[in-house]
């Protein structure tokens, strides 16, 4: 500004002079031409010619005062041109008007972004998230990139001068300024945290919009055609053509609507079972309670299985029992009388309540996500509730694990950082587990205000397991929106985590399979997901060398296995099953040749198409 009254003070300086000047030119010269011409008119005296000729009458007068003012006027204009000329290098031109609502200088913060965006900076992407434990699984093979940091206000800019001068983008040659995660942050009283990926390769892009009723959703759009919530995928993918149009989260970019509204048959199933709990709540309540006074500890381990899961609820009984683990503070809630007698059989701690289970089938389950498994999820619902109710801390854990070390050592660690639930990583990154990607298949919860109010929402958005098929993704759905609401802080173990290993591992890292079978691996448990159905996953732990129940017991009610007819009344929970099924060594068989196995199986098939001669897909 100071710059600028100076220039507007020198021109103005130099108009008056050159004004003065051309002022002073005219009169003298207009009172030359007089003086020449009244000279003329007067003549020595000699009559009316005079010496030089007739005197000038005043026609003649005003001619010659015409032409010495149109001569003046040249000559005033030739030199007003050549002033101009030297005078003009010598005006410094004005710079740019910088307005004062964008804080001086930034040519990056324009009026109509400053009531929102004052700074940025970069700071790398690890730095930040070990600085703040987002409790979401990092991506692997990322650290060196960069997140952004967006300051909405001045004071909220680094305190550093140079700092918060290269943040504000002042000088346009320099990069953003790279900065530590606590530096970048060290203003900031508040911060919003927006997880960004592009997995699909999708044309994404963000939108900003300041100065409005704050939101901490993000709104997702796509070009897409209006198809309704269950139209196929070939009918609702992206299309370039379409419009801009508000879409689920659960919407892929191939079409696949994820997330859709429960169905009336799947609302009325849904309302029965919540009938019947709601019903016999205080009656279960108080047995349950007195069962888990009578056990170990405020801390128990959850498990609930159904007739065709029950021979892996076995395994995990006999694999523990074979390495020494002691079982009294795990619970079964088993969904059928045959369960509950094998589980007792095995030495478990069992709770069963008819009421509840009436509706949950005893077969296995065919696949992944069929009616039988979305069935059974429910139960799963029910006995996390119920004990997380009571207010004990929990550890839930489905049937297809083994034990290399009691997981519960890990989360009663006191310098475990302080979250309200602990989850391994499923692995999968599709859109419908974002953004914790949580395995609902093993996970600690801390009995809390935030935890109580999540396990009843989830119990009363039991139809949504129906109709999406899935209980993971339910789960993962309310994390996140308890998270936003109710400040519900959730970890999730990356699947780099050596402690957790699951279906991940088991199908696509060789390396780390060959550490847990070697034994120089820092597993605590190992979990058989990422697998279709329980046939598959026995075979999987009979080759991992992972399978401790004896064949004649495999598919057996516990009174064929122990000869005598069942409901005798507290003859097999003194571990008839456990003495007459548990094998003190692993049982392996070999299956696949291109799977984990304890022993190379290189006359086994493979999984897959035979490779070419030259691929070879063996573990070993």
């Amino acid at each position: 500004m100071r710059k600028a009254a100076s220039s507007r003070e020198f021109l103005f300086r130099t108009i008056t002079w050159i004004l003065i000047v051309l002022t002073s030119s005219f009169i003298s010269f207009d009172i030359g031409v007089w003086t020449g011409i009244v000279i003329r008119s007067s003549g020595s005296g000699e009559g009316p010619a005079g010496k030089d000729g007739p005197v000038s009458s005043p026609q003649n007068l005003a001619e010659s005062h015409r032409k010495a003012e149109e001569l003046a006027k040249q000559i005033v204009a030739s030199q007003l041109d050549e002033l101009c000329k030297k005078v003009s290098p010598a005006i410094p031109k004005e710079e740019p008007q910088t307005s004062p609502n964008n804080g001086g200088g930034s040519p990056l913060f324009s009026d109509s972004l400053s009531h929102f965006v004052q700074g940025l900076a970069r700071v790398s992407k690890g730095d930040f998230m070990q600085t703040y434990d987002l409790g979401v699984p990092p991506n692997a093979n990322t650290d060196n990139l960069d997140a952004l940091i967006l300051y909405t206000t001045k004071t909220a800019l680094p305190s550093n001068t140079d700092t918060k001068r290269d943040a504000r983008h002042e000088d346009p040659t320099k990069p953003l300024p790279l900065l530590s995660a606590t530096t970048a942050t060290e203003n900031c009283d508040t911060m919003n945290v927006i997880l960004i990926d592009n997995l699909d390769n999708s044309r994404q892009c963000f939108a900003l919009v300041g100065e409005q009723y704050r939101s901490y959703h993000v709104q997702r759009w796509m070009r897409r055609p209006d198809a309704q919530m269950r139209t196929g995928p070939s009918k609702c993918k992206l299309d370039a053509n379409m419009p801009l149009r508000l879409t689920s989260r659960g919407w892929t970019v191939g079409g696949k609507q994820e997330f859709v509204t429960p169905e009336d048959n799947e609302v009325k199933r849904h309302q029965e079972r919540l009938l019947a709990y709601l019903s016999a709540a205080d009656d279960v309540k108080s047995r349950l309670r007195q069962t888990l006074e009578q056990m170990n500890g405020k801390t128990v381990v959850v498990m609930t299985c159904n007739r065709g899961q029950s021979e892996l609820l076995m395994n995990f009984a006999c694999s523990s029992r074979a390495r020494g683990f002691d079982l009294q503070n795990v619970i079964v809630f088993p969904t059928d009388s045959e369960t509950k007698e094998l589980a007792e059989g095995m030495g478990l701690i069992t709770f069963y309540e008819e009421k509840l289970m009436a509706s949950i089938p005893k077969e296995e389950a065919i696949h992944y996500g069929d009616d039988v498994f979305s069935n059974v999820m429910f139960a799963k619902v029910l006995c996390v509730q119920l004990v997380n109710e009571l207010g004990y801390d929990l550890l839930y854990q489905d049937v297809d694990l083994a034990w290399y070390k009691s997981p519960l050592d890990f989360f009663q660690d006191n310098s475990l950082p302080k979250f309200d639930m602990y989850f391994q990583d499923d692995g999968n990154r599709q859109v419908r587990f974002a953004p914790y990607a949580a395995n609902s298949g093993f996970y600690f919860v801390r009995s809390n205000d935030k935890t109580r109010h999540l396990f009843r929402h989830f119990l009363y958005s039991g139809d949504l397991i129906t109709a999406w098929q899935s209980h993971q993704t339910v789960v993962i759905a309310l994390l996140a929106e308890h998270s936003s609401v109710m400040g519900l802080t959730v970890k999730i173990y990356s699947k780099e985590t050596e402690e957790f290993p699951g279906g991940l591992q088991f199908h696509r890292k060789k390396e780390v399979m060959k550490n847990i079978i070697s034994g120089n691996s820092k597993a605590y448990i190992f979990h058989m997901s990422w697998t279709n159905n329980k046939v598959d996953k026995l075979k999987y732990f009979q080759q991992l060398g992972e399978w401790y129940v004896n064949d004649q017991c495999i598919g057996r009610d516990v009174h064929e296995i122990a000869g005598t007819e069942s409901g005798a009344g507290g003859g097999f929970k003194n571990g008839t099953v456990l003495s007459n099924c548990c094998s003190a060594e692993p049982i392996f068989k070999c299956h696949f040749r291109d799977k984990p196995s304890k022993l190379p199986c290189p006359d086994s098939p493979y999984t897959v198409q035979e490779p070419e001669e030259s691929a070879d897909l063996s573990f070993w």
